[in-house]
């Protein structure tokens, strides 16, 4: 055997090695990158699902909110009932002083019922939206810190 054969032996065995080493490499790198793909996908399905929490407390929210407008919206109706009868009251009855009670109660209730209404309209497309938006951002703030944390 000469030393140039042994030589050209010596080179293929080193580049061998040198081409498992760089393949482990790449792996390697492959790896991590896909662990780090992995990790940031974690911390969005976190934060995903806190800012859905908070969304399901804000509509909640929402909802108590509507249906308590609804129910003032309610009691202003039924506080203009109230003010009708008053008037018919008033209108038979203008001489004597009850009378009189009665038409000024009616007309506080009949104010008291319109602000009612107004009240109940206010709950519209921003109102809800700002209903909404303390606890998703709440909620995304804390899925934000538990993703960094854990």
């Amino acid at each position: 055997m000469s030393l140039l054969t042994v030589g050209q032996g010596l080179r293929k065995n080193a580049s061998a090695g040198m081409r498992a080493v760089a393949d482990a490499d790449v792996n390697s790198a492959r790896q991590k990158i896909a662990m780090d793909k992995a990790d940031r996908a974690a911390k969005m399905n976190t934060i995903g699902t806190a800012g859905g929490i908070g969304g399901m407390v804000g509509a909640s929210k929402l909802a108590a909110a509507g249906t308590a407008a609804a129910g003032t919206a309610a009691a202003g109706t039924a506080a203009a009932g109230t003010a009708a009868a008053g008037t018919a009251a008033a209108g038979t009855a203008a001489a004597t002083t009850a009378a009189a009670t009665t038409a000024t109660t009616a007309a506080a209730t009949t104010a008291a019922g319109t602000a009612a209404a107004g009240t109940a309209a206010g709950v519209g497309t921003m109102a809800g939206m700002a209903a909404i938006a303390a606890p998703v951002a709440i909620a995304l703030g804390i899925g934000y810190l538990f993703s960094e944390i854990f």
